[in-house]
């Protein structure tokens, strides 16, 4: 095996600007900031074979910035731009840099006439003066870290925190059951959840040539979604566990990667429903920002204590086993997976709903928030209903890399945990990391049991996939992993 180089950077993305913030149905603007969001890059290259993460503390990967930031990095000419997988790692207190897509897929529905008027501080960083911003920000990273590539080694550890909990609680209901994403579980109705859930973590480790340990990446299947609803910047708890690592571990560096959670959060709704009965109502509502009766702060402390324990449990074991010429191998997977389609008749009576909506409003009498948030499901089953008449596929990326005995697989959805379960236990290698929300924006991709449950989260108008093309993506993932780890076939 060839020695392998790794270098590492990290930086401050936090604007000195209010920005336009994305994750929530309704227009937010942020007010201040609360702790930073950063940007954080690995790569690894041993000359033959290369690979390089970039973790962003926020909602979305940013497409849009894709092509100019390729162009600005042309002039590292060793670096392959196609080897880099951009995550997220989902704060819903955070910006794309760019506009509000969801504002972009009303308009073309129901056109910008009878939508809510937009207001926004004149000094508010958006479009492209925002994007170009991010694009000198991120190109920055990326060179820092790969002209400081030196050589090093990798261990890895499999350990386990309690960090998510599902957010899709069953209801009975007179003609059977109803899934409720964010429902009251004090409710007299309230049955169970759906099946998912995930406290593995999975976590890499880098080190130098004296065995000085320099970065970890930690792969929790849970979104940072502590503080979202409210309008300032945060990571999350990120922001606490990049913190509470430097007391034992020094100035290293952390880059978070988020796990499949599409059917998960960190917050445990059976333990705050009995205090906040109308605020998940509210919550659920998704159009107007919400003061919860729980102590933000404490959670995420609490999520960075049990994470931050983990890592170091970890460490004890991955320092024993450092490789210093680890096999490195990068795959780029250009997947097609179905489509999740609507019938003419879904389709017929969203867009008899659509036109309703477009009769009773006007310039003079404009939709409001609530109106919009409504008019969510109807304007998702048109607009799904016009791609499908172009394709009947949905494209994305995977990246499938290997380092030394451990793999990683990225996807561009929010995936429901099953579908991941199910490539770590068929993977041949002992630790497979599976990371959501890269490369792509593909919405959830939900589960037969949460296509049945209903609820957002499982319709059209929040997935590009239905369960088919997940069975899809699980079988490609784990053909692409086993390929490159078929020396270690029994």
């Amino acid at each position: 095996m060839k020695a392998i180089q790794i270098g590492w950077a990290q930086i401050d993305l936090t604007p000195d600007r209010p920005v336009w913030m994305i994750g929530q149905m309704y227009h937010r603007v942020s007010e201040y900031v609360r702790d930073p969001i950063t940007a954080t890059a690995l790569v690894l290259d041993n000359g033959e074979a290369q690979a390089a993460f970039v973790s962003l503390d926020m909602t979305e990967v940013p497409l849009h910035a894709m092509e100019l930031l390729k162009e600005k990095l042309r002039t590292l000419t060793d670096l392959k731009f196609d080897c880099i997988s951009f995550g997220v790692t989902h704060s819903h207190n955070s910006t794309d840099f760019f506009e509000d897509f969801m504002r972009l897929d009303n308009e073309s529905v129901f056109g910008s006439d009878i939508l809510p008027e937009l207001e926004f501080p004149q000094n508010v960083l958006r479009g492209a003066e925002a994007q170009a911003y991010l694009v000198d920000k991120l190109a920055d990273l990326i060179s820092r870290a790969w002209t400081s590539r030196k050589p090093g080694g990798v261990s890895a550890a499999h350990e386990y925190a309690a960090v998510s909990f599902s957010r899709r609680a069953v209801f009975r209901r007179e003609d059977g059951e109803e899934t409720v994403m964010y429902g009251d579980c004090s409710d007299e109705n309230f049955l169970r959840f759906e099946p998912g859930g995930d406290s593995a973590m999975e976590l890499l480790y880098t080190w130098d040539l004296n065995g000085a340990l320099t970065g970890v990446a930690i792969n929790v299947p849970c979104p940072s979604q502590v503080f979202e609803l409210h309008r300032f910047l945060s990571a999350d708890y990120w922001g606490f566990v990049r913190s509470d690592l430097k007391q034992p571990l020094g100035d290293v560096f952390v880059l978070p990667f988020c796990g499949a959670a599409g059917d998960l959060s960190p917050i445990d709704l059976v333990q705050i429903s009995k205090h906040n009965h109308e605020e998940l109502r509210l919550w659920g509502g998704q159009a107007q920002e919400v003061q919860r009766n729980f102590d933000m702060d404490a959670i995420c402390a609490g999520i960075s204590a049990r994470i931050t324990e983990a890592v170091l449990r970890g460490l004890r074991s991955a320092k024993e086993s450092i490789d210093y010429a680890p096999a490195l191998a990068h795959e780029r997977l250009e997947l097609a997976l179905p489509l999740r389609l609507v019938s003419r008749e879904d389709y017929e009576a969203s867009a008899a709903e659509v036109e309703r909506i477009q009769s009773v409003f006007s310039r003079e009498h404009r939709m409001n928030t609530q109106d919009v948030v409504r008019a969510f499901e109807p304007q998702g089953d048109v607009l799904r209903w016009r791609m499908q008449q172009e394709t009947t596929t949905f494209p994305c990326v995977s990246h499938v890399v290997r380092i030394g005995d451990v793999a990683i697989a990225t996807n561009p959805f929010e995936l429901f945990s099953e579908f991941a379960q199910r490539m770590k236990a068929r993977a041949l290698p002992d630790q497979l990391f599976v990371v959501q929300l890269s490369n792509g924006i593909g919405g959830y991709l939900p589960s037969s049991s949460g296509v049945r449950g209903g609820s957002y989260s499982s319709k059209p108008a929040s997935t590009f996939c239905g369960p088919e093309g997940g069975d899809v993506l699980v079988e490609q993932t784990i053909e692409a992993v086993n390929r490159m780890f078929a020396d270690r076939h029994d």
